[in-house]
């Protein structure tokens, strides 16, 4: 698949997509630092400096219609616990909306997102409800969360990141977050179901896992809007589907 990398920083997402088989056709990042390393990695990629403005870049250089995953971790600090936690109204993480915007604008059949577990519970779950119905509501008719923690993955350190993946169609496609069991690496082995990194969901395509901080999930958008909470047990979030 082709892709484009926003909040690229200094190419995670990109090499790691790449070493997966994918090409990489655009890259968005403001830090002047990052975008030295990212030119020095990716010489030949076509970059923008700014996600706000990246819908008129992507117009200019012929993204639209031929990406096929747009993926970003978005910036954490208004949902961060160890911020203010503005939330998704706040400047920086508010940047979610310009992503989604850039996403859906050029076509892209899948969406990619990294922040801090801190999204799960922001504003008392409600702003990862918002997430998930936003992307629902632009097309992304299935949609999956997983907590990972870069220490089950050949990192010496603790560092959990939710990552969240949507895509277009809700057929056809198998589920992204799965496990093969008795590896030395495997979460489900180490950690009781929602706790660390989540085990498999065990449950329907068109439910959502318990309270906004639960660690994994799988929804499906259909097409009748009903107002429902997200769990039991907590003050519940709320996505339509």
């Amino acid at each position: 698949m082709r892709f484009v990398s926003l909040f690229a920083g200094i190419g995670g997402f990109d090499l790691g997509l790449e070493r997966a088989g994918h090409e990489c056709i655009g890259q968005v990042e403001i830090d002047k630092h990052a975008q030295g390393v990212l030119t020095r990695h990716w010489p030949d990629v076509p970059r923008h400096d700014d996600v706000r403005t990246a819908v008129d870049w992507a117009n200019r250089i012929g993204l639209v219609g031929r990406t096929d995953l747009v993926c970003g971790g978005f910036p954490c600090q208004d949902v961060s616990r160890a911020g203010k936690r503005a939330g998704l109204a706040g400047e920086r993480s508010g940047l979610f909306w310009d992503a989604l915007a850039f996403s859906t604008h050029v076509e892209a059949g899948w969406f990619v997102l990294e922040n801090v577990p801190g999204l799960l519970s922001s504003n008392d779950g409600e702003d990862f409800g918002v997430v998930i119905s936003a992307m629902a509501d632009a097309g992304y008719r299935h949609i999956e969360w997983r907590v990972l923690d870069s220490q089950f993955f050949g990192v010496p350190q603790r560092r959990r990141r939710v990552f969240i993946v949507g895509r277009s169609t809700t057929n056809g496609g198998r589920q992204v977050f799965v496990e093969r069991e008795g590896l030395r690496w495997n979460p489900e082995t180490l950690y009781p179901q929602g706790q660390g990194s989540a085990g498999s969901s065990g449950r329907s395509v068109e439910s959502l896992r318990d309270g906004p901080d639960a660690t994994d999930g799988i929804a499906t958008h259909t097409h009748t809007h009903t107002h429902r909470p997200i769990g039991t047990g907590h003050k519940p979030a709320t996505v339509w589907t």
